[in-house]
C-alpha cells in the first residue's frame, strides 16, 4: 500500500514539475513566431510575460483591450511622436486580443500590478459590450428588458469567451463561478489547476509555426510574414500582377513556393516573368497548386532587385469556394507565409505591417466607398457564413436605437474597471473610439446613444478620464465598422498623442 502511494506521489510531483515547467515557463522562453493577428491567446500570455520579464526604466502606457484597441493604436508611431512632440520618453506594450470584453479586461486588472503602468488606455466600442448577443438568442428580445443572467451564462460559454477557460480560468471562477453549473464549475476547476489543460488548445500552434518556418514549405497559414513587397501583398500573401523581392540563399537551394489558382489559368497556362537589369526568366505556370520555382541560377550571383510580372490576374469575386470574396482587388498568385527571409521573424505578435487591403480605399469618395461598404460586409451572408457576426450587429445597432439605454453586464464592468484604478490613483484613459461613419449613422442620433455616451462620461473622476472621439475618423479610413484600415491607424496617431501627451505632467 505504501509503495502505490509512494508512485502515486512521484507521479504527481513529475505532473506538477512538467506541468509548471514547460507550460507556465520554458514555452514563453522559446521563439513566438505566431505574426501579428492571429493565434491570438498565446500572443497575449507571450507578450505578458515579455513585459514582465523586462525592467521598468522608463514611464509605461498599456494599451488593453480587443482587437478594436490594436487596430487603432501602433506602438512603436505613438513612442515616437510623444517622444518627438511631447519630449515623453516612454514604452507602450499592448496586452489586448480580439473579442476582450470589459468582463475579461477587468479579471485582466490584478496582472497588471507587477508590469507598474503609469498609464493604461483602453479603446472601447459598440463590438466590446456584445449587445448583439441578446437579439442572437432572442430575436424578439431587447436589451433593456433581457434577464442580466442569461447573458452572463453567454458570456461564459466557450464559443463566446474561449479565453475565460484559457486565459482567466481562476479570474472567471472567482466573479462568476456562482453562476456556472456544475459541469462548467469542473472545468474551470480543472483549468485553474492544470496549465497543461488550460493551453491545450492553443500552445501547439507556435510549436507548429516553428517546425513549418524551418523544415516545411510554409504553404498551410492564416497571416503573410514575409518580407515588404513594394507593390503591396495582402494579408493572406496574394500579390498583384507584380511583386518584386531580393534573391536568398534559401531560394537558391529550396526554390520559392507559389499558389496558382484556376482563376489565374482560366484554361490556359500563364506565363510569370521574372527581371532585373540583366536578364530575364519565362516561367509557365501550367497547374492549379502550389507550384514550386526554380529561379535562373544567374539570379543569385547578380544580387539584384528581381521583379516578376504576372501575364493576368484575377478577382477574387469572380472565384468561388475558398477563393471566393467580395472584393475588387487584383489578384495574383500567394507566395510562401516567410517568402524571401533567410530567418523566420520572432515576437512580432504585436506589430502590425501595411497590406494591399489597407489601401484600397485611397482615393475614393464617399459614394463609392458606401457602396462598397454595403457589397464587401454585408451581402451575400449564404455563401460567406463568417460574416454573420456583421449582419448581426448591424441588426443590433438599428434595434437599440429604438430602446433606452441600461447598464447592462459590461457597462457595470467598465464601472468597476474605472474604481479599481481610480482607487490606486493609476491614471485610466477610456475613450469612446472613432466608428465608421456608415454604421454609426445607423444608432447615433438615438436616445441610447446619448444616454450610454453620459454614461462613459459618469465615470471619469481622480484619476480616471473619458474621451470621446467616435466621429474623428472618415469612413476611408476603417476596413468595416469599427476597425481602422493601417492608413487609419497612422491619421489617428497624432491625435491619440496629444490626448496621451496631456495627461503626463509637464
Amino acid at each position: 500500500m505504501k509503495k502505490r502511494i509512494g508512485i502515486l506521489l512521484c507521479f504527481l510531483v513529475f505532473l506538477f514539475a512538467v506541468d509548471f515547467l514547460w507550460f507556465r515557463k520554458l514555452q514563453f522562453l522559446v521563439p513566438n513566431e505566431s505574426p501579428w493577428n492571429t493565434n491570438h491567446f498565446f500572443n497575449f500570455l507571450y507578450e505578458y510575460e515579455r513585459i514582465r520579464s523586462l525592467p521598468k526604466i522608463k514611464k509605461r502606457i498599456i494599451i488593453v483591450g480587443s482587437s478594436v484597441a490594436y487596430y487603432s493604436i501602433d506602438a512603436n508611431r505613438l513612442e515616437n511622436t510623444l517622444r518627438e512632440k511631447y519630449s515623453l520618453d516612454v514604452d507602450v506594450f499592448y496586452l489586448a486580443y480580439a473579442g476582450n470584453s470589459p468582463l475579461y479586461v477587468y479579471l485582466l486588472l490584478h496582472w497588471l500590478g507587477p508590469l507598474q503602468p503609469d498609464l493604461v488606455v483602453y479603446p472601447v466600442n459598440f463590438i466590446d459590450y456584445r449587445l448583439h448577443r441578446t437579439y442572437i438568442l432572442f430575436p424578439e428580445g431587447r436589451n433593456d428588458a433581457v434577464d442580466e443572467s442569461v447573458m452572463v451564462q453567454d458570456a461564459l460559454t466557450f464559443t463566446e469567451a474561449p479565453q475565460s477557460l484559457w486565459v482567466f480560468p481562476w479570474e472567471t471562477l472567482m466573479e462568476v463561478g456562482s453562476e456556472m453549473d456544475w459541469e462548467t464549475w469542473s472545468r474551470y476547476v480543472v483549468s485553474s489547476t492544470f496549465t497543461f489543460y488550460r493551453y491545450k488548445d492553443i500552445y501547439e500552434q507556435n510549436l507548429q509555426n516553428l517546425i513549418q518556418h524551418r523544415w516545411g514549405r510554409n504553404t498551410s497559414y492564416h497571416s503573410y510574414m514575409g518580407v515588404f513587397i513594394p507593390e503591396g501583398v495582402n494579408g493572406l500573401g496574394w500579390t498583384g500582377k507584380q511583386f518584386t523581392f531580393l534573391p536568398t540563399k534559401k531560394m537558391q537551394e529550396k526554390g520559392i513556393w507559389l499558389e496558382v489558382t484556376p482563376y489565374l489559368l482560366a484554361g490556359s497556362p500563364c506565363k510569370l516573368t521574372f527581371r532585373n537589369e540583366k536578364r530575364e526568366q519565362v516561367v509557365n505556370l501550367k497547374e492549379t497548386r502550389w507550384t514550386n520555382v526554380r529561379l535562373d541560377p544567374n539570379f543569385f550571383q547578380d544580387n539584384l532587385p528581381i521583379t516578376a510580372t504576372l501575364e493576368r490576374v484575377w478577382f477574387a469575386h469572380e472565384a468561388s469556394g475558398a477563393y471566393l470574396d467580395y472584393h475588387w482587388d487584383p489578384m495574383g498568385v500567394r507566395l510562401e507565409q516567410t517568402f524571401g527571409l533567410e530567418e523566420p521573424k520572432s515576437g512580432v505578435q504585436y506589430k502590425r505591417e501595411p497590406r494591399t487591403e489597407d489601401f484600397r480605399y485611397n482615393g475614393m469618395d464617399d459614394k463609392t466607398y458606401t457602396r462598397y461598404f454595403y457589397y464587401r460586409l454585408l451581402e451575400g451572408l449564404e455563401k460567406r457564413p463568417g460574416i454573420g457576426y456583421l449582419v448581426a450587429l448591424k441588426l443590433a445597432k438599428e434595434r437599440i436605437a429604438k430602446e433606452e439605454f441600461r447598464p447592462l453586464f459590461h457597462f457595470r464592468y467598465l464601472a468597476k474597471i474605472a474604481d479599481h484604478f481610480r482607487k490606486r490613483n493609476v491614471s485610466f484613459l477610456l475613450i469612446n473610439n472613432p466608428e465608421n461613419p456608415i454604421s454609426l449613422a445607423w444608432y447615433e442620433d438615438s436616445k441610447w446613444y446619448k444616454d450610454h455616451l453620459d454614461y462613459l462620461k459618469s465615470l471619469e473622476s481622480g484619476s480616471v478620464h473619458f474621451w470621446d472621439i467616435h466621429g474623428v475618423l472618415p469612413m476611408q479610413g476603417f476596413s468595416d465598422f469599427h476597425h481602422f484600415t493601417y492608413v487609419g491607424m497612422e491619421q489617428m496617431n497624432s491625435i491619440y498623442a496629444e490626448r496621451i501627451g496631456n495627461l503626463f505632467p509637464k
